[in-house]
């Protein structure tokens, strides 16, 4: 970010410094600084200090091993909405860095050091950026592009920019107030290469601009009148076009990072998705009780984050309205740092209707947990995720005692757990006496479950782990009816993000570009 510009553009950085110096008429200093160079100052400005301050947050609320804050946003830095005001300032920031590297070239301002260091340094953050939101290549590439985005955006970069501010108000104050100056001398020629910058530079960044992206769109081709769809699994996958997401920062999966390759059908009355992943171990527990010498052990790591005796999962989040800001910046526009929250918190003014696949807790009963975000209560602990309407009694429930220290259901027959559930149609309640009967460092799931009826039972699914890969078959109808779920018409298209989990409770692999579900007619 420069500090002075020459009145002409073949004149010596020097020179101009003592023309700037020896003068106080504020019209011979706005002589010198063109209407692009102070435009930019504001620009560099505001959005510099945006990113490093939501780049904390950010990287407070990563996972543990990589934040320098385990994982939790301490209070004194900012929370909420960190995510989207991170993309919106780089959207500016992107077109400043070009303009300013441009107005610099013009004007022979490369011999103050800040000048390099943080133009620089605004291009890598820039380079790592876009690596960053389209995960490419292997994890060392992705890995080093991230220790490079870190470094420069909490390191570099803030101390290069405080440096230039102490010079800008010490050594160059005087010309300090003419280079923020947003009046006079208007050169409306370079403002209109700037725009031009400024659009090229968004489209890059935002990648879905002045169109949706065909290469992010999911294709769900109509199914002819004579198909059966009563085997989900025999639908004809292999002629519905794939879409492949690079998944990154997820805790458990390998370097964080997995591939998941969408394909969709539909026949007018249901949706079919198939989803398949990369997943080394098929993860079927959620924090199960163990009977030990001294009574019973329920195996847990962090009850709030859990990351080891948990189970996998996938989903899949659609705006039930229109949505400009899902449309543009994805699932980015729910997700909240913070708020008393290890991991953050869900918050929208729209309904989003989210398809939470789990492997364990719906799964086995044929389910996918039919949930939504909405705004986000404080005063619930629900984190703005919402489940749909259910009957009583149905879904799934956790196994925990109201003490917290044994189980609260034993299975009438230990053969009937499957997949880290009690059956709750072969659940009891706790005895001592049954308890005593079953042997040492025996099992039990922490999880007693039933397939939802009502509004939270509408997606249905099966699914199967091979050679380390998860396939899950989905199906829903195309309208539910529900005020919570999407509606979906054949010939429209919708705005989507999904996101994957490995045995984790919050710390999914994600990817920051929204895509889009067309609906053939």
């Amino acid at each position: 970010m420069p500090d002075e510009m020459p009145t002409q553009d073949d004149s010596p950085v020097q020179g101009q410094h003592q023309q700037l110096a020896s003068t106080s008429k504020s019209k011979k200093i706005d002589s010198g600084y063109p209407l692009l160079f102070r435009l930019l100052h504001w620009l560099l400005v505001a959005s510099t200090l945006a990113l490093v301050l939501t780049g904390f947050s950010l990287h407070a609320a990563a996972r543990p091993e990589w934040s320098l804050f385990s994982g939790v946003v301490p209070g004194y830095l900012l929370q909420g909405h960190m995510n989207w005001w991170h993309m919106v300032a780089a959207v500016v920031f992107f077109p400043a860095v070009v303009g300013a590297i441009w107005v610099c070239w013009r004007g022979y301002l490369w011999a103050r050091p800040t000048h390099v260091i943080l133009l620089a340094g605004g291009v890598v953050l820039i380079v790592t950026g876009l690596l960053l939101m389209n995960p490419l290549g292997s994890f060392p590439l992705y890995g080093f592009a991230r220790l490079l985005h870190a470094a420069f955006g909490l390191v570099i970069v803030p101390v290069a920019f405080l440096w230039h501010g102490v010079s800008g108000l010490t050594r160059y104050r005087r010309t300090l107030a003419p280079a923020f100056r947003p009046w006079g001398q208007p050169r409306w020629g370079q403002v209109g290469v700037f725009a031009v910058i400024a659009v090229v530079t968004t489209c890059l960044t935002l990648n879905d601009l002045p169109v949706h992206s065909p290469w992010r769109n999911l294709i769900a081709e109509r199914l002819p009148p004579s198909a059966d769809v009563a085997d989900v699994t025999r639908l004809p996958w292999d002629e519905a076009t794939p879409l492949t997401i690079s998944l990154a920062n997820g805790a458990g999966f390998d370097a964080g990072q997995t591939k998941v390759t969408l394909r969709a059908l539909h026949d007018g009355n249901e949706l079919f998705v198939l989803a398949e992943w990369d997943d080394i171990e098929a993860n079927r527990r959620y924090m199960p009780w163990q009977k030990t010498r001294d009574g019973w052990q329920r195996l847990v790591s962090n009850p709030d984050d859990e990351s080891v005796y948990y189970e996998d999962k996938f989903a899949l989040a659609f705006p039930t309205t229109p949505n400009w800001q899902f449309d543009q910046f994805g699932c980015t526009t729910c997700c909240h740092v913070g708020g008393d929250h290890e991991y953050g918190y869900k918050g929208s003014d729209k309904i989003v209707d989210v398809w939470h696949w789990k492997s364990t807790r719906t799964d086995p009963v044929g389910r996918v947990d039919d949930k939504y975000w909405s705004e986000h209560d404080f005063t619930a602990k629900d984190g703005g995720r919402h489940g749909d309407p259910k009957e009583k009694g149905t879904g799934y429930e956790k196994n925990v005692s109201e003490d917290k220290k044994h189980p609260k259901f034993l299975p009438d027959d230990p053969a009937a757990c499957y997949h880290g559930i009690i059956p709750r149609e072969h659940a009891v309640d706790y005895a001592e006496e049954a308890a005593a009967k079953l042997p040492g460092e025996t099992i039990i799931p922490g999880i007693v479950a039933s397939a939802f009826v009502g509004d939270r039972g509408d997606v249905s699914c099966t699914s199967q782990h091979v050679d380390g890969r998860w396939k899950l078959w989905v199906r829903r109808k195309l309208d539910t009816g529900s005020k919570h779920d999407a509606k979906f018409v054949p010939g429209r298209s919708y705005p989507f993000g999904c996101a994957a989990f490995d045995h984790s409770s919050k710390r999914h692999a994600y990817s920051l570009m929204p895509y889009r579900l067309v609906l053939e007619e």
